[in-house]
């Protein structure tokens, strides 16, 4: 009996002891990882700056009616893609086809009133030509009685001719240089006819070139009736209906742009001593963990957070309490067909290699 039970006690005590010695190799492979992950860590946060109070950023553009006017036409979908430039939706245009009718109009008769001037100014030129021939003629008349006028006079004193027929040479002397003083004036007159209507013919194509101008503008007004997306994106926060009235400057919708998106990462102001643009970044988003991203350092913020808040601290009245203060830094993301979408607002863990 005794013999037996030696036996059996002897395997159980080795048993124990290889157990033991597993249990040993376990943890010593434990510590070794532990450690080696412990140094790889260590070396990691010595050559990198972290911080988890970072977010996706990029452009969100409000989607703004130019003109008002009644919803006609919806196309788009809340959450639907599409590209700059691609129609959203169409303002009920009649009234502003009419502005464009009525303006239209006001340029054919803004071109009737130039061609008016134009005739008007060519009939003052072919006036006053009229005018000064006849003052050409009048100067010979006056200058032929004037000349009689003198032989007859010689005559009289001679007494070759009567008084009479002096008196009738002076009166036809005196007609003549009245008739062409008269003409004379009327000359100037004609000339100034042509000045008051050439600056009636530019007045009516000044008048037709504000009249264009405003069919320019009728047209631009009746092209905002169908409004357009302002960059590349995602329609989001929809909030315009068919048969809506909307005015100038009321947000109908928004385009979160899902291509040209940045981060923004608030470093806390111990941290950035040696954060530089153009330095690598790392970084992994919330919603896809197992999805390494990489970036690049692009610029760091004129001013902390804080000074951007809509009531700024003044830490010159009252108590002051030190708090450590943020600042912005602006990462480009590496571009990546196969990589996921990121989204503005997403959350963000950002480390930046401060080994460069």
């Amino acid at each position: 009996m005794s013999t037996q039970t030696s036996s059996s006690a002897s395997p159980t005590r080795a048993g124990n002891g290889r157990g033991k010695i597993v249990l040993l190799l376990l943890a010593a492979a434990v510590v070794a990882a532990g450690g080696l992950f412990g140094f790889h860590r260590l070396r990691f946060a010595l050559s990198h700056e972290e911080t988890d109070d970072a977010e996706v950023d990029g452009d969100i553009s409000p989607v703004l009616p130019r003109v008002n006017g009644y919803v006609a036409q919806i196309f788009v979908k809340e959450n639907q893609r599409v590209e700059a430039g691609q129609p959203l939706l169409a303002i009920d245009p009649k009234e502003l086809d009419l502005k464009v009718a009525a303006a239209e109009a006001a340029v054919q008769s803004a071109d009737s009133t130039v061609h008016s001037a134009e005739a008007a100014l060519a009939n003052a030129r072919a006036a006053e030509a009229v005018a000064r021939a006849n003052v050409v003629t009048a100067r010979v008349t006056r200058d032929k009685a004037a000349a009689d006028l003198a032989r007859d006079s010689r005559l009289f004193q001679t007494n070759a001719i009567s008084a009479s027929q002096l008196s009738d040479t002076r009166a036809a002397s005196d007609e003549a240089a009245a008739r062409f003083t008269a003409l004379q004036r009327q000359a100037e007159a004609a000339a100034a006819q042509i000045v008051a209507a050439q600056a009636q013919l530019q007045a009516a194509r000044d008048g037709v070139t504000q009249r264009r101008s405003d069919l320019d503008y009728a047209r631009l007004q009746r092209s905002y009736a169908t409004v357009t997306a302002p960059i590349a994106g995602v329609i989001s926060r929809k909030e315009v209906e068919l048969g809506q009235f909307v005015q100038v400057g009321q947000t109908l919708m928004s385009v979160a742009s899902d291509r040209d998106v940045w981060l923004v990462a608030n470093y806390k102001e111990t941290q950035i001593a040696r954060i530089r643009p153009g330095q690598p970044v790392e970084f992994t988003v919330d919603g896809y963990r197992s999805t390494p991203f990489h970036g690049r350092v692009e610029s760091l913020s004129g001013a902390t957070g804080a000074r951007f808040a809509l009531l700024p601290p003044d830490n010159a009245s009252g108590n002051f309490v030190k708090v450590t203060q943020r600042i912005p830094v602006r990462i480009a993301v590496a571009s990546s067909d196969a990589a996921p979408v990121l989204r503005p607002g997403m959350s963000v863990d950002v480390a930046v290699d401060i080994r460069n």
